[in-house]
Order: C-alpha cells, then sequence, then structure tokens
C-alpha cells in the first residue's frame, strides 16, 4: 500500500469515524466494541506491512468498513463467545430473580414436599424411580436389575410422576371456601 494511500486512508478513518463507529455499533451490538475495533483498524493502517499488495480502492470507505468488520470477526474468534449487553443483562436479572429468598424458600418447600411423597410411595416404584431419574439407568437396565418387564418399569415411573405432581398440586392449589370443620 503506497504512503499515499495509506494516508487518504487514516485521514477517511477520523473524518468518517463517528458514522463508521456507528454502523459497527449497530451490527455488533456495542459502541464500546465499535470503537475498539476502529481503533485496531487505526493500528493496522499504521503498520507499514510490506506482504500488502498494492491494489486499487475503488470505494474507501466501503474498504475501511469491510477492515472494520474483520478485525471485529477475528477479536470474536479469538475472544470466543462475546456477550452483547442485552444478554450480560438478561443474565444478571436471572441470578437476581434466582436468588430472591421468596423463591429459594418455595423451592425448600417443594423440596421437602418431595422427600415426604418419596417415602409415601410403595418400595418397588421408589426404587424403580430412583434407578431412573438419580442413577440414569436406561428401562431394560433397570427392568433387568428388579426382574420385571419394560412395560412395568413405565408404569410404575408414570404412576410415581403422576403421585409427585398430583402432591404438588395440592401443595400449590389454594384452598378455596370454609376449611371442614374436624370433631376428635
Amino acid at each position: 500500500m503506497t504512503e499515499s494511500l495509506m494516508a487518504m486512508l487514516q485521514r477517511l478513518l477520523v473524518a468518517d469515524y463517528g458514522a463508521l463507529k456507528l454502523r459497527l455499533a449497530r451490527r455488533f451490538g456495542s459502541a464500546d466494541f465499535a470503537g475498539e475495533v476502529l481503533h485496531e483498524a487505526w493500528l493496522h493502517l499504521n503498520r507499514n506491512d510490506g506482504g500488502m499488495v498494492e491494489a486499487p480502492v475503488r470505494n474507501p470507505t466501503a474498504y475501511l468498513y469491510r477492515l472494520a468488520v474483520n478485525i471485529a470477526v477475528d477479536q470474536k474468534r479469538a475472544d470466543g463467545r462475546w456477550f452483547a449487553k442485552a444478554e450480560v443483562e438478561s443474565v444478571c436479572r436471572q441470578a437476581v430473580n434466582e436468588l430472591d429468598p421468596g423463591r429459594v424458600a418455595e423451592a425448600r418447600s417443594e423440596l421437602a414436599t418431595l422427600a415426604r411423597a418419596l417415602e409415601e410411595i410403595p418400595p418397588r416404584r421408589r426404587a424403580i424411580f430412583l434407578a431412573s431419574r438419580l442413577h440414569s439407568l436406561s428401562h431394560k437396565e433397570i427392568a433387568q436389575r428388579y426382574g420385571v418387564t419394560v412395560r412395568i418399569v413405565d408404569r410404575e415411573l408414570k404412576a410415581a410422576l403422576d403421585y409427585f405432581s398430583e402432591v404438588l398440586e395440592k401443595k400449590m392449589t389454594p384452598r378455596r371456601g370454609p376449611r371442614s370443620l374436624k370433631t376428635s
């Protein structure tokens, strides 16, 4: 690249900096990232790479934009996955929601309810459920282990899941109407 072409591209980068930054910010979702990319483009133009082939530049603005996009893509590849500001905010909101004391207490209560419900189901059903969900055994392996058919394993798992769902529904559904009076 000749000195005059390089100087012209540098002047154009300075003159069109705002417009280029805006285009890059829209494309990549971050004005800060766009500024970093344009800084790298400036440094790239300042390097006098002997390996660059002299070629006429028909549209210098498009050339600068393409140079900046290529630099941005290279940076993204080098950095791994780059998060947009909206993604970071979403993860932060989710973390705050997960740490909500009300949700933590509710989850603990549900877990205690499920633990009690697990103790209430028949022993074979409990063993099949734990083998499937806790130990990740296939239905065929469970059937062989307990000497039953795969169909019985399916039926026991469905019965356990139905029961847990029923227990949680009862717990989660607010009572309507007056409470029944119990006489002892």
